[in-house]
């Protein structure tokens, strides 16, 4: 009986995972120029989420519930994140049109350091990131409600606290492992400053919409 409950809920999961969110364009980003920081920054992000289903499986649901405040300062606090990310990735996309256009013909080398940052730093940006999205213990728990028998042993909610991590874990790990083969990144390599460019929209659209949905929460 677990194990269909186990499968029903990996399926529905699945969807969540596929539907484009922040998470997943700083991953693709990534890909386009480092296997290293893309996968340091699935790592990062997938420490968070862990953080997150063991919230949902404690019930924190219940208790943002209850305080809606507390969400909104959450969420504002993820906007702002989110929003100073998005800056960060357009000047960057800016900045390396600018010197191509500038350099017209003259063949250089990505220097990722540079773009990039440290594997840490990705590592932290992944964490960082989505941490920003506190509305993954509502998604969660209306997932696991239906599903999580009341009063479930301490096995099982571990069991799919693991099952949902290691799922969306190896989803994000094959995406980011597929882009940044060598075949892929020469592909995406003239393409580098406008996937900033759209990353950096894609980010200050959902940092403004956490800012209003958090600030509408407070008022």
């Amino acid at each position: 009986m677990i194990w269909q409950l186990l499968g029903t809920l990996l399926l529905l999961n699945l969807g969540g995972i596929l539907t484009p969110g922040p998470d997943l364009f700083l991953v693709l980003r990534l890909a386009s120029r480092s296997r290293r920081h893309a996968i340091a920054a699935v790592l990062g992000s997938h420490l968070c989420l862990t953080g997150w289903v063991l919230l949902t499986a404690l019930g924190a649901a219940t208790l943002l519930g209850r305080y809606p405040w507390l969400l909104g300062w959450i969420q504002v606090a993820g906007g702002l994140w989110l929003l100073f990310m998005a800056q960060s990735l357009v000047r960057a996309g800016w900045h390396e049109f600018s010197w191509r256009r500038r350099h017209a013909g003259v063949h250089s080398d990505i220097d990722v350091s540079s773009q990039l940052g440290s594997v840490r730093a990705a590592f932290a940006q992944g964490f960082a990131t989505n941490l920003s999205n506190p509305k993954v213990i509502l998604y969660f728990s209306a997932i696991m409600a239906p599903i999580l028998p009341v009063g479930a042993p301490w096995w099982t909610v571990a069991l799919i606290v693991v099952a949902v991590v290691m799922e969306s874990l190896v989803i994000f790990s094959t995406i980011a492992l597929s882009v940044s083969t060598s075949t892929m990144r020469r592909k995406l390599l003239g393409a580098g400053p406008y996937i900033d460019l759209a990353a950096g929209v894609f980010f200050s659209i959902a940092g403004v919409t956490l800012l209003i949905v958090g600030g509408s929460a407070l008022h």
